[in-house]
């Protein structure tokens, strides 16, 4: 089974070109940190409310990436709320990315492809080998937008961090996303982590905003 992390990547690779689209990465380390902790909390590991965030189970996942930051939670001499553990394992963002796309291409899900630009710059990418994983992902995104069933938690965690960082224009259409806007909010606000990987992304935008306003050029 793959991680949130491994599914989120995924979802942004473009098929064709092995790039990830519409990424930039100070945005997309809180999906990554999002993701760690969604992991965590569907495997019992931690429990969280809006005011903190609490761990459940100490006890290792087998999955590297994971057992750092839950060693690093454990460690923590006062419970914290989801929004400081977000901001704080988005530092590490470039690391889960590397470590989600290294069990990828083990996976025989990625292959690598490294070129030169003007025989200089390296350039990596990663085209897709086997598209079964992806092509599920969607599937299951998109047949539980057009139901009523109850999402799994799981699939909470998906739609949540698909309509955080704008994925569904990618995955369904500008037309479909529009007409199925009320359904993706409605699972959106059953996640909790999701909300606060939210509010830090929108922090984020609006200091760039501001930042814009006062050095535009």
């Amino acid at each position: 089974m793959l991680t949130f992390a491994e599914e989120i990547l995924l979802l942004f690779l473009d098929d064709d070109t092995g790039k990830f689209e519409n990424m930039y990465y100070e945005e997309f380390k809180y999906a990554l940190a999002g993701a760690v902790l969604m992991d965590l909390a569907l495997r019992s590991k931690i429990d969280t409310d809006l005011e903190k965030l609490t761990i459940v189970d100490s006890s290792p996942t087998g999955e590297e990436i994971l057992d750092a930051f839950l060693s690093m939670i454990s460690e923590s001499d006062e419970d914290k709320n989801p929004f400081y553990w977000v901001s704080e394992i988005a530092k590490s963002g470039a690391e889960i990315r590397d470590k989600a796309l290294e069990s990828l291409v083990s996976r025989g899900i990625l292959r690598v492809e490294e070129k030169k630009i003007l025989w200089v710059i390296d350039v990596r990418r990663y085209p897709t080998v086997d598209d079964t994983q992806e092509k599920e992902v969607r599937r299951r995104i998109t047949e539980l937008l057009n139901s009523d069933d109850i999402p799994s938690p799981h699939d909470v965690v998906l739609v949540s961090l698909a309509d955080t960082f704008d994925l569904f224009p990618h995955i369904i259409g500008e037309y479909e996303t529009k007409k199925l806007a009320p359904r993706i909010d409605q699972i959106s606000r059953l996640d909790l982590i999701g909300q606060s990987v939210s509010h830090v992304l929108k922090r984020l935008r609006e200091i760039k905003a501001d930042a814009y306003v006062l050095h535009p050029y």
